[in-house]
């Protein structure tokens, strides 16, 4: 029996390690074997979905390194000086500003609200065990292969599986490891990285880093920039073939039945391929610059499954492409006349790789509604909740499934009553949602002080400025304050006249001494209150770049600020108010009048911003700005970093820091 002994210990030690793995996670990754192998990419589809809609196709290469897949854990937010409770599928609990629990109206006792789905305890700490199929989720997207029988000559894609082993996340792992961004995390956060259930007794600097697929990895993406080729080299009218560059050129690579693509996107592209051998239109050619159609661009409507189709032409007014133009369009709508939601041309006459314009005018719709209609992140699905609005003159996140899981980390870490600032907003995806949020969440509990206080927007493009209305109009009035437009009329009496009295509500009668006195009298006895917000103030939009609009006041008196930059990460001077200190001795406003008496340079724009949430499409220009941001005398420390691989099977990285002083 002696030599039976090893044997039965070996059986419980492995019946052990099992059941510690079924608790703690398991990382497949570390039991493959590590290489590395480089690809380089040039494709116009893949490069153009992490900046403006401005957009070139330039070249992008990258290369893969085989590490550990990420384990998956809520962030949980709170204010600046406690932390509040996460929340998933609108289940949450949010604190106030110090981490204290919500009043109720019907109570003075303050109440927490019900421990949610997703195993968050009463100190915030992550409760694995109820998160398992989440778990397993994330194990079988970082795993399954994509499985496209394209891979290895397309451009796209520089892995086929294992789509989280990718070198920008080696990167971005190698990065929060270090120790100049270890000795800046914040001392809550690494309270619960040691003692909450996650954790599996590896190295504790890894843990920092989250990594997430937050949608399938095939059929993700619902936009798509395509380059147009001529079909036959010596013919021009032989109709046309539209892909990705192939590396290191420009000679287009056709990519039919594409693993990523939406399969309208995929049907899009084999009609037009047809249309234009059917009424041969010309293709551009780079050589000589004669030719028509240059780019396609696709954008799927996720609730029709429709396409809005942009035809990029090689002209400087609509007028020079045609008769071709018409031909193509007939042609399109005869043989697929219920997969288009709409079809627009844009002019493009300039040399180089520039897929659009920047000139507005270029821009000519010519069938169809002007804006795909998708629904809010964290919108009922089942009611009106609030939608948004894309026309293709905006920017839109070519996996706008997986960007709604990061509007949800959003919305989550942002403090129950906070005043927020959006930067570099685009249609106001991210703030929206956080203000729909809050706002049904401040409804279900009775929480009259609940909700987010005000909201502003702002962005360059103004084509964003008016999406941006249209979804803040379809979105319930208790929470974004406004009323219909039909109500914001004089019911047809026009040319009456008005007075105003003390409060600033309008009256058709005199203001007497005694309404005078008894308002003033009023107002004393709340001065302990805060202003009431006024309603048409509750959630604006500015039109201007982010430096114009930090410097124009846009995020005076806000308590939590987001960023979403382009690739090229923050502006300068966005960046220089971020690293300045607290000013104890600023007052506070709201406006910037209220600073006149200061010198410009002396105002610290962003002097109450307690949280900051970055979210970074381009890691090195965040590595970079990270970088300042701790090293300044600010006071800013790290709370959360999250990599999410947003776009599967490409090496990228999306990135959610959360930093709060």
């Amino acid at each position: 029996m002696a030599p039976l002994l090893p044997t039965a210990t070996g059986m419980l030690l492995a019946l052990a390690v099992h059941n510690l793995n079924a608790v703690n996670g398991f990382s497949l990754s570390s039991h493959r074997t590590h290489h590395v192998h480089s690809t380089t990419l040039m494709s116009s589809s893949w490069n153009d979905d992490y900046d403006d809609s401005y957009r070139s196709a330039p070249t992008r290469g990258g290369s893969s390194t085989r590490q550990k897949s990420g384990r998956t854990r809520r962030s949980t937010g709170g204010g600046r000086s406690g932390r509040g409770r996460g929340s998933r599928d609108g289940q949450v609990s949010s604190g106030r500003g110090s981490g204290q629990p919500r009043p109720n109206r019907q109570s003075k006792e303050s109440i927490r609200y019900p421990k949610n789905n997703y195993g968050y305890d009463d100190d915030g700490l992550y409760d694995s065990p109820n998160n398992n199929g989440d778990r397993m989720i994330q194990q079988q997207r970082m795993t399954n292969p994509i499985g496209c029988p394209l891979f290895g000559t397309c451009p796209g894609c520089v892995v086929d599986d294992y789509v989280a082993d990718i070198d920008i996340i080696k990167s971005a792992q190698l990065y929060f490891s270090s120790g100049s961004i270890q000795k800046h995390i914040s001392s809550s956060s690494r309270g619960r990285q040691s003692r909450g259930r996650y954790y599996d007794g590896d190295d504790e600097d890894d843990e920092f880093y989250e990594i997430k697929v937050p949608s399938s990895i095939t059929q993700w993406r619902t936009q798509a920039k395509l380059a147009v080729a001529s079909d036959k080299k010596w013919s021009r009218n032989a109709g046309c073939k539209i892909g990705l560059y192939q590396r290191n050129s420009h000679d287009v690579l056709p990519i039919p039945d594409c693993q990523v693509h939406h399969p309208s996107i995929n049907k899009a592209v084999e009609a037009v391929v047809k249309a234009t051998r059917e009424v041969r239109t010309p293709a551009y050619q780079e050589d000589t610059g004669h030719g028509l159609l240059r780019y396609i661009q696709c954008q799927v409507e996720l609730s029709t499954g429709k396409v809005c189709l942009t035809l990029v032409m090689n002209c400087e007014k609509l007028k020079e492409c045609q008769p071709h133009l018409s031909y193509l369009v007939k042609e399109l709508k005869r043989s697929e006349p219920q997969l288009w939601h709409s079809i627009w041309c844009h002019c493009n006459d300039s040399a180089g790789n520039a897929i659009f314009a920047r000139d507005v005018t270029r821009w000519h719709p010519v069938e169809g509604p002007p804006y795909i209609r998708e629904k809010l992140p964290g919108a009922d699905p089942d009611s009106r909740e609030g939608l948004l609005y894309f026309s293709p003159m905006v920017f839109r996140q070519a996996n706008y499934e997986g960007f709604g899981e990061i509007a949800k980390q959003v919305r989550e870490v942002i403090p129950n009553g906070s005043k927020v600032c959006e930067l570099y907003a685009g249609v106001g995806l991210l703030g929206l949602s956080a203000l729909l949020h809050h706002g049904k969440m401040a409804e279900e509990y009775d929480d009259p002080d609940g909700g987010i206080q005000w909201l502003r927007c702002s962005d360059e493009n103004p084509e964003s400025a008016r999406c941006f209305e249209r979804a803040v109009s379809s979105m319930p009035m208790k929470i974004t304050g406004r009323s219909p437009k039909q109500l914001q009329k004089d019911n047809g009496k026009k040319g009456k006249r008005t007075r105003k009295n003390y409060k600033g509500k309008k009256s058709d009668k005199e203001l007497s001494i005694k309404d005078l006195m008894d308002s003033m009298m009023s107002e004393a006895s709340d001065e302990s209150k805060p202003p009431p917000v006024d309603p048409s103030e509750k959630v604006t939009y500015m039109q201007a770049s982010a430096a114009t609009a930090i410097l124009k006041g846009q995020a005076l008196g806000a308590n939590v600020l987001i960023v979403d930059p382009p690739r090229k990460g923050l502006d300068e001077p966005v960046l220089q108010q971020l690293c300045q200190p607290y000013n104890p001795n600023q007052m506070y406003a709201e406006k910037p009048n209220v600073l006149s008496h200061m010198a410009r340079h002396t105002v610290n724009w962003v002097n109450d911003v307690r949280t900051l949430i970055y979210v970074s499409c381009g890691f090195d220009a965040l590595a970079r700005d990270c970088d300042q941001l701790l090293s300044s005398n600010a006071g800013w420390k790290l709370e959360s970093a999250t990599g999410y691989v947003l776009f599967p099977g490409s090496n990228h990285v999306e990135t959610v820091v959360v930093l709060r002083r």
